[in-house]
């Protein structure tokens, strides 16, 4: 199996798991996106904290209603 397959199917486990209410997984959903949370998160150059904590939120509510 390629190193990408793996990956995949690892991700895919998570995700399930994140979506059937385990929160260690949804930390690390959450943990593997942070930089892109962050990101998202820059006005005037630096992280709005208001803004990172609306993302965290929205992406919490959301991620439990994905159908796998």
């Amino acid at each position: 199996m390629k190193a990408t397959e793996q990956d995949n199917r690892a991700f895919s486990e998570i995700l399930s798991a994140a979506v059937s209410g385990n929160n260690d997984a949804l930390v690390q959903l959450i943990l593997m996106y942070r930089p892109l949370i962050d990101g998202l998160s820059v006005t005037d150059g630096g992280i709005n904290e208001d803004l990172r904590q609306e993302l965290l939120i929205h992406l919490i509510k959301k991620i439990k209603t994905f159908s796998i």
